[in-house]
């Protein structure tokens, strides 16, 4: 039995590294949005906190390639998407930054408009049906901020001309319970051993 668990520990170590290798060389980044309201596009997660519409990611969500510098945003508003309906035609919408700090310290902040969404094919500003589905290149700079989650995407309309719902463009947190648990288990397996 002490020689097939030595094994299996160094397997588990190797398909560790091997995942980490591939993550480290991936260029495709997932993005969630965020923010002090909670997760997507809400009137809560603006500051200050305004009432009115909902949103979030939809179909394929929003993702970056850190080669080409392409963000692929996918979002939506309004009833006709599962939210809540905009309190009128959405006026505006961007991505604001870079905040003066990283997320999630950038979720109280406010910065200028960095990219015009509303301008661009993809756009529909309806309140109860609308969204944007389109890709925008960002410069290296605006890609450093993205990654640190310094931007974030506004909606505006006229009840709410700086904002009616917004999200912080923020890469999740890897979750690092397998890992743990895969190291516990290593750790944990000579440790019973001795005990018995």
């Amino acid at each position: 039995m002490k020689q097939m668990v030595r094994p299996l520990c160094v397997l588990s170590v190797l398909l560790i590294i091997a995942g980490w290798l591939s993550v480290a060389n991936a260029a495709i980044i997932n993005l969630d949005l965020r923010g002090t309201g909670g997760v997507g596009l809400l009137p809560t997660n603006e500051n200050p906190a305004t009432t009115g519409g909902s949103g979030g990611e939809v179909g394929a969500g929003i993702s970056f390639d850190d080669v080409t510098l392409a963000l692929t945003i996918n979002i939506a508003w309004g009833s006709g998407n599962g939210f809540t309906d905009l309190t009128g035609t959405a006026s505006a919408g961007h991505i604001h930054g870079p905040t003066l700090d990283p997320a999630p310290t950038s979720f109280t902040e406010n910065a200028g408009v960095a990219i015009t969404l509303s301008s661009l094919g993809g756009w529909n500003s309806s309140a109860t049906n609308g969204g944007f589905s389109g890709t925008v290149t960002l410069s290296s700079g605006q890609a450093t901020d993205l990654l640190a989650g310094k931007l974030y995407i506004n909606v505006h309309t006229t009840a709410n001309p700086n904002g009616e719902i917004r999200g912080y463009l923020v890469v999740p947190e890897p979750s690092s319970f397998a890992l743990l648990a895969i190291g516990l288990g290593c750790g944990a397996v000579p440790f019973l051993r001795r005990k018995r």
